[in-house]
C-alpha cells in the first residue's frame, strides 16, 4: 500500500504530495465461477485511502481499482480521487464565443495565472450580453439590462458585478493582483451563471417538449 499520492489540490492550486493517513478495502469480486474451490483465481476489488495535503491540510479520498491473482501478483488498474470533486462542470448548449472564454478561463486558472483568468471571465460576460443582445453603453449596464428583461435575476446581476469589477481591475490596475481564492470565486460565479442561462434553459426546453410530446401520444 502507498504511503502518499501525488494529486492536484484544489486550494493549493498546485500538484502535491498528499501523506496517507488510513485506508480499507471494499469488496471483492472474481470472475472464477467457483472462487472459493480455484486456487489461482483472478480477483478484482477497491482499495481506499484518505491523504491530507502536506501544504494546505486538506483531506483527499482516493479509490485504486486492482487486479491480481493470489500469491502471484496484484496490480493497480485505475486510480480516481473521489473527494474533493474536482471544480468546472460541463457547460451545454454555450455559444461558440462564450464556449472559448470560458475554456481559455479554466486554463489560466489550472496554470495559475489568475490576472488571465479574470479577464477570461469578464470577456465570457462580454460575449454572453452580445449573445443576448443585452443594450447599454458599457458592460455593467448591459449587464442591468438582462435583469430589467428577466435573463438573470438580482442575485446573479449581482455576481456578474463581481465579475466585471475583479476583470477591470486585472486588465487596468497595475498594482492590483487577482488571488487564487478570487479566481476560483469569480470562475464558478460565472460558471453558474452560465449554467442557468444556457444549460438549464436548454434542459427545460427539452423536459417541456417531452411532456407535450407524452401529453399528445396520450390523447
Amino acid at each position: 500500500m502507498k504511503d502518499t499520492f501525488d494529486v492536484f489540490c484544489l486550494a493549493c492550486n498546485i500538484l502535491v504530495e498528499a501523506k496517507v493517513v488510513a485506508n480499507g478495502f471494499g469488496e471483492w469480486r472474481s470472475d472464477a465461477v467457483n472462487p472459493i474451490d480455484e486456487v489461482d483465481c483472478e480477483y478484482h476489488g477497491d482499495h481506499y485511502s484518505v491523504a491530507i495535503c502536506r501544504r494546505c491540510k486538506g483531506p483527499f479520498l482516493i479509490r485504486e481499482a486492482r487486479y491480481g491473482i493470489p500469491g502471484e501478483f496484484e496490480t493497480v488498474t485505475d486510480e480516481v480521487v473521489l473527494y474533493p470533486v474536482p471544480t468546472g462542470h460541463n457547460l451545454e448548449g454555450l455559444p461558440d464565443s462564450i464556449q472559448r472564454s470560458i475554456a481559455q478561463a479554466r486554463r489560466s486558472y489550472s496554470a495559475s495565472s489568475y490576472d488571465a483568468c479574470a479577464l477570461m471571465c469578464r470577456r465570457a460576460l462580454e460575449a454572453l450580453c452580445k449573445n443576448l443582445l443585452a443594450k447599454g453603453k458599457d458592460l455593467a449596464s448591459r449587464l442591468a439590462d438582462l435583469n430589467t428583461n428577466g435573463r438573470i435575476d438580482a442575485r446573479m446581476l449581482d455576481w456578474a458585478h463581481g465579475v466585471r469589477l475583479v476583470g477591470n481591475e486585472a486588465a487596468h490596475d497595475v498594482e492590483a493582483e487577482v488571488t487564487a481564492a478570487d479566481a476560483r470565486d469569480i470562475l464558478e460565479f460565472t460558471e453558474a451563471l452560465l449554467t442557468y442561462v444556457f444549460t438549464l434553459d436548454a434542459k427545460f426546453r427539452s423536459f417541456e417538449a417531452r411532456r407535450r410530446s407524452r401529453g399528445a401520444n396520450s390523447s
